[in-house]
């Protein structure tokens, strides 16, 4: 059915005629259109809406919506949600997982017409022009690190193919398959940080952008079946700390989230392909506008403008790691600036549980499952740390529970991921 990378009209139909929905295990549908390396488990959003006893009337936030975990899971559940994300892919996939009015007869009508035109332009001679509008923007040497160039020219294809379709929603979800489609058959690798394999074998592009249509057919299918009154979603594209802008105070039932670590990864590095590829941005400043709003967890969004470590000079917690840390790199000519990153993530999170504090309701709780980091063999305890600073900035009550236990690739440090618990 794939033989050459190729697929037929005829080959298409019978392909989507075969998407048929699986009731019998609905925990993962929807999620699972877009996967992502740092989401957490559904079951602990639908654990904590039963523990809190929430209801339709509640307001559920998750200021790093990322994939959209709790606003799926809210949804499900007919809880109302708002999402939010600083990097606008994130919120493009949020938002469309997010959305389920869609006409299934038109969506495959769809697949077909933009299978006709890829089928079409793939026949025509290599156009390397071609390529370069579709990528508009991303500097050469990156995108032939992500992809050939005849995958290049394939997802050129595609993606103007869909563009052509009128039908907004339905476009965002093709949309969404070629850009999942496109990095999961590219170069990349996400563990540990960013790398690229050129040589490792993988599915052809077209296999996976089939497979996953049919994926998102079938979950399309059993959410109609389903039939249940499912919750209202908002995404905002803000940062965590520009929130008050976009919701009122002693407004929200519950936050669940799981901000960025201080583990030095750039996040916008890991989604680079997608965030050109979808037109998200057109050039290196506007990704560097990107960075400079979020939260300060890489050496790599540190800018000299930042001056968030002036609001957590008086943790002590904080100035006995980064001192640690100094100490250990005082011989070295390099990993300076790792001290000042730990400075301005901590600052960036303590306005940022500030304002999440102003927008609970009263005795509402505020759920952040966070990660403790290590450097140099030094232990960087986020949980505590957190835990530290909700109580200077008034949290009646705040605890942590043991989530999980990690292992890092570079030492024999166990590090607990934590859920710490705050309440108002």
């Amino acid at each position: 059915m794939f033989l050459n990378d190729d697929i037929s009209k005829r080959s298409m139909n019978l392909f989507l005629k075969q998407a048929t929905p699986e009731i019998a295990d609905s925990s993962n549908i929807i999620h699972r259109w877009y996967d992502y390396l740092e989401d957490f488990p559904n079951d602990l959003v639908s654990s904590c809406i039963s523990k809190y006893n929430l209801d339709s009337s509640s307001f559920i936030l998750d200021p790093f919506c990322g994939s959209g975990t709790t606003l799926i899971s809210s949804k499900f559940l007919g809880i109302n949600s708002y999402g939010a994300d600083v990097n606008p892919l994130m919120c493009f996939i949020s938002k469309t997982k997010t959305y389920w009015n869609i006409n299934i007869d038109i969506l495959n009508a769809s697949a077909i017409f933009i299978f006709e035109g890829y089928l079409k332009r793939l026949s025509n001679e290599y156009d390397e022009e071609y390529i370069n509008r579709q990528f508009s923007g991303m500097p050469k040497r990156e995108l032939t690190q992500w992809m050939s160039k005849g995958m290049q020219y394939k997802v050129a294809i595609l993606k103007e193919c869909i563009q052509r379709i009128k039908y907004e929603n339905i476009k965002n979800l093709l949309l969404l398959c070629l850009a999942k489609s496109a990095f999961d058959t590219s170069y990349v690798a996400l563990c540990p940080g960013t790398t690229f394999y050129p040589n490792r074998k993988k599915d052809p592009f077209i296999k996976r952008f089939c497979e996953r249509l049919k994926m998102i057919i079938e979950d399309l299918v059993t959410v109609d079946i389903l039939n249940r009154s499912y919750g209202a979603v908002t995404v905002f594209n803000k940062s965590a700390l520009e929130l008050r802008s976009c919701l009122s105070d002693k407004f929200i039932d519950l936050i669940i989230t799981s901000p960025p670590y201080p583990n030095d990864l750039e996040y916008t590095r890991q989604t680079r392909l997608e965030l050109y590829l979808l037109d998200f941005v057109s050039n290196m400043q506007e990704v560097q506008d990107i960075k400079k709003k979020m939260i300060k967890g890489s050496t790599k969004l540190i800018y000299k403008e930042d001056n968030y470590s002036s609001y957590i000079k008086k943790f002590r917690s904080i100035t006995d790691v980064v001192g640690k840390i100094s100490e250990a790199l005082k011989f070295k000519n390099w990993g300076f600036d790792y001290p000042k990153m730990i400075q301005e993530y901590f600052g960036t999170m303590y306005v940022s549980l500030k304002v999440f504090f102003e927008l609970l309701k009263p005795g509402a709780h505020n759920l952040q499952v966070v990660g403790d980091q290590t450097y140099k063999n030094i232990v960087i305890p986020v949980g505590d740390i957190f835990i530290e600073m909700a109580s200077e900035l008034g949290y009646t009550k705040a605890e942590k529970e043991n989530y999980r236990i990690r292992r890092s690739t570079t030492h024999n440090i166990p590090l607990p991921e934590e859920i710490v618990i705050l309440t108002k």
